[in-house]
C-alpha cells in the first residue's frame, strides 16, 4: 500500500475537504467542501461507504476495503474511518491496493503481468480447466504447469470443501462475479496449507462466461503465529483485537475445523457499569479475562462493547460452561473489589455444531442468545432462538430472487372519531423453513453484505400501488415506517420513498418515520435530516420518561410500545410510565400513539388514559397494500 490519502467528511454526509491525492483518485475535478456524497460517488460504492460511516459514528471507527468504481474491478482501497465526536467529522484515510486486477491478468498473460505479483495465480477456461499458471504457482503449491495443465482446480485445492461453502463460492461467482475468502490448499508433497484466494469469473459482450481467474497464497504463517494479524485492527479502549479481527480469526478456526472435525465456540460478555469509570473498568477487565485464557484461545472486543472469548477445540456445551463459570468467579470477584463495585454483567455463548458455518454467523448466533440473557449464569444459543434471525448470504439473496420479501399495513385507528387514519408499514420476509421474520432480523446482515438496496426497491414497489390511490381516501392521514440503525444511517429508503410521493402529489409530511429515544441521541443529524424534508417523527420512548428539556429535536409524535402496553395491565410501575408519557405528551402539544393493542382491556383503559390512537390486533391485522385499498374503500 501506498501513504494514505485523507478526506474529512460532515455529518450530514457531505464532503468537509479531501487531499489532492483522494480527489485525484476519485476523478474528481472541482472543489469537494460541502459537496454531497451522493453527487462524488455512485450507488454500491455510496452504499459502502455510508455503512462503514455507520459503523464508525456508533463504534467511534471502521474498515473496509473498498471499490469505488463498480466499472472496473482494478482499483481497491482500504478506508480506516474514525468519528470524532468533538470536531463533528468523520475522517477518512484511504490506503491504494496494489493487487493487479485479474481482468488484467487474463487479457495481458504474455506481457509479464504474472511476473510482478507473488501470488500464485491460474486462468481457467470455460470448462474450469487449467489453461495457464504464473512462476509463483509452482513456489506455492510445488505443482507445474506441464502437472496441472487441463486439470480442474480440485488438484491444488482440497477436496474436502464443505458443500455449503463450495455452493455459497459457485453462487458469488455467477452472480457478483467474484468471490474472497479462505480455502484449503493439497501441496504436491501431500501437507494442507490455508490460502487466501481471490476468484473472478470473466465473460464476454454477451455475459457469456468465458473462464476464471483464481489468485491465491499461503497464509500458513499467519495461520499458525499467535501475532498473526498484522493489520492495525485493535479496539483503543481495550488494545484487544476488535471485531474485524475476531471474525478473520472465526473463519480460519472454522475451516480448519471442518478438516480436523473439531469444534471451537464464542463466549460473550457484555459489563454494564457506571459511564463515569467505563475506560479504568474496560482496562480493568481486559488484563483479568486476558489473565484467564489458555495461548490457543482469542479474547476480543466488538463493535456493541462486548468482551468476545473465542474458545479453541470445544467439543460441547460442558466445556463452554465450565469456562463460563470461571469468568463469573473472576468478574463476581471484581464486583467484591472497590475497583468494579458498580459493574453487572451477562454472559452468552454457542458453538460451531455445523459445516459451513462463517464467523460473521457464529458470532451473530451468540448475539442473538445474549439478547435473551438474564444476568444470571451463561445463556447458551438454541435455534428457536434465532427464529431465523441470523440468515447467511446465499439465503438473503435467495430471499430477494424468489420473491420472500413482504410488506404489511398495519391499521393505525383513532377512537375518537373510530376511523382508520393511519398505517404502520411492516417489512419482513417469509422464510420458508422459519415463517416471517421481522426486519430487525435481517436488515442488519442485509447491510452487512451490501443487499440493503435490492431489498428497499422490492419494498418500495409494494408501497407504490398504495400511493396511486392514496389521495382518494379523504381522512386517512399517514404511512408510519420504522428504521433499523443501518437504514436511518443512510436514509436512501426515505430519500426514495419521498420522491414517490411528491410524484404522486403527496407532501411529504405525510410519513411518519418511528425512531427510538436511543437512535434519537446516537443519530441526531440524521433525524434533523428527515425533519427538514418534512417528515414527522415519532419517538418510542422505549419505556423511559422523557427529559424533555435534554430533547435534540422535539418529536412530532410520541409512541407507547407494545412491551409497555402489555406490561401495565399487570405492573403499576408500567402504568406510571405509561401515564408519564402521555402527560409528558399534552405538555408539548403532541399526540400519543399506543402500538400492539391486542384487547378490549387494553384498548379501554389506553382511552381513559388519554390516548387515541391505536394499532394491533384489536383495531386490525396485518394487510397487504391490496387488501388496505379494499379496506379503506369500504370506510369511505
Amino acid at each position: 500500500m501506498t501513504q494514505p490519502m485523507l478526506a474529512c467528511i460532515n455529518p450530514d454526509l457531505t464532503y468537509q475537504y479531501a487531499t489532492a491525492e483522494y480527489l485525484s483518485l476519485l476523478g474528481w475535478q472541482s472543489k469537494i467542501n460541502n459537496v454531497s456524497l451522493t453527487t462524488v460517488h455512485t450507488d454500491e460504492p455510496l452504499f459502502e461507504l455510508q455503512h462503514a460511516l455507520m459503523l464508525a459514528r456508533t463504534k467511534g471507527s471502521a474498515s473496509i476495503r473498498w471499490q469505488p468504481f463498480t466499472e472496473t474491478t482494478s482499483l481497491w482501497l482500504q478506508l480506516d474511518i474514525c468519528w470524532n465526536p468533538d470536531a463533528n467529522i468523520f475522517i477518512v484515510n484511504a490506503y491504494r491496493n496494489q493487487q493487479l486486477s485479474a481482468r488484467q491478468m487474463v487479457q495481458q498473460p504474455v506481457a509479464g503481468l504474472f511476473d510482478y505479483t507473488p501470488q500464485a495465480v491460474m486462468l481457467l477456461d470455460s470448462e474450469n480447466r487449467i489453461s495457464q499458471v504464473n512462476l509463483s504457482f509452482s513456489e506455492v503449491t510445488g505443482y507445474s504447469f506441464k502437472d496441472v495443465v487441463g486439470q480442474g482446480p480440485g488438484i491444488v485445492t482440497n477436496r474436502e470443501i464443505s458443500i455449503e461453502l463450495f455452493d455459497h463460492l459457485w453462487h458469488q461467482l455467477m452472480n457478483r462475479g467474484y468471490w474472497e475468502g479462505v480455502l484449503w490448499n493439497r501441496h504436491k508433497d501431500g501437507h494442507n496449507y490455508p490460502a487466501w484466494y481471490s476468484l473472478t469469473a470473466n465473460r464476454d459482450e454477451n455475459n457469456e462466461v468465458t473462464g476464471f481467474v483464481a489468485q491465491f497464497s499461503d497464509i500458513s504463517s499467519c495461520y499458525s503465529d499467535q501475532n498473526r494479524f498484522s493489520h492495525n485492527s485493535h479496539d483503543e479502549k481495550t488494545g484487544l483485537p476488535d471485531e474485524q479481527m475476531l471474525v478473520d480469526d472465526l473463519d480460519l478456526r472454522l475451516l480448519r475445523d471442518e478438516l480436523s472435525g473439531r469444534s471451537c465456540a464464542v463466549l460473550l460478555i457484555r459489563p454494564q457499569y457506571n459511564p463515569d469509570t467505563k475506560a479504568e473498568l474496560l482496562a480493568l477487565l481486559a488484563v483479568q479475562l486476558g489473565s484467564m485464557i489458555r495461548e490457543q484461545d482469542l479474547l476480543a472486543f466488538d463493535y456493541q462493547e462486548c468482551f468476545a472469548l473465542v474458545i479453541d477445540n470445544c467439543p460441547d456445551e460442558q466445556l463452554l460452561e465450565q469456562l463460563a463459570s470461571r469468568v463469573e468467579t473472576v468478574l463476581d470477584e471484581l464486583v467484591k473489589s472497590s475497583d468494579a463495585s458498580d459493574l453487572s454483567y451477562e454472559l452468552a455463548g454457542a458453538i460451531a455444531d455445523k459445516v459451513g458455518l462463517t464467523g460473521e454467523l457464529l458470532l451473530d448466533r451468540a448475539r442473538v442468545a445474549l439478547k435473551s440473557a438474564s444476568g444470571e449464569g451463561i445463556k447458551l444459543y438454541e435455534t428457536r432462538l434465532g427464529a431465523g434471525s441470523i440468515l447467511s448470504r446465499p439465503e438473503l439473496e435467495q430471499a430477494l430472487i424468489e420473491g420472500w420479501v413482504q410488506l404489511h399495513f398495519n391499521p393505525v385507528y383513532s377512537m375518537q372519531g373510530h376511523k382508520l387514519m393511519a398505517a404502520e408499514l411492516t417489512p419482513g420476509i417469509n422464510y420458508p423453513e422459519q415463517g416471517l421474520l421481522a426486519g430487525e432480523q435481517f436488515i442488519p446482515q442485509l447491510a452487512r453484505y451490501g443487499l440493503m438496496q435490492e431489498f428497499h426497491q422490492q419494498i418500495l414497489a409494494k408501497i407504490e400501488p398504495f400511493l396511486r390511490v392514496w389521495d382518494s381516501f379523504e381522512g386517512f392521514e399517514s404511512l408510519c415506517l420504522r428504521l433499523e440503525d443501518e437504514e436511518l444511517i443512510t436514509s436512501t429508503l426515505i430519500s426514495d420513498l419521498v420522491r414517490m410521493l411528491v410524484r404522486a402529489e403527496i407532501p411529504p409530511q405525510r410519513l411518519t418515520v418511528i425512531i427510538s429515544e436511543s437512535q434519537l441521541r446516537l443519530f441526531t443529524e440524521d433525524a434533523e435530516q428527515l425533519k427538514a424534508q418534512g417528515i414527522r417523527l415519532l419517538l418510542d420512548t422505549e419505556g423511559q420518561s422523557l427529559k424533555v428539556d435534554k430533547l435534540a429535536l422535539v418529536p412530532d409524535m410520541l409512541l407507547l410500545n407494545a412491551e409497555l402496553v402489555e406490561d401495565q395491565m399487570n405492573d403499576d410501575a408500567a402504568v406510571v410510565k405509561v401515564e408519564t408519557v402521555i402527560q409528558q405528551a399534552w405538555g408539548l402539544d403532541i399526540e400519543v400513539m399506543a402500538e400492539g393493542v391486542r384487547t378490549t382491556g387494553q384498548m379501554a383503559r389506553l382511552t381513559q388514559q388519554g390516548c387515541f390512537r391505536m394499532s394491533g390486533k384489536y383495531v386490525g391485522h396485518f394487510l397487504t397494500s391490496d387488501q388496505m385499498i379494499e379496506r379503506l374503500d369500504l370506510e369511505n
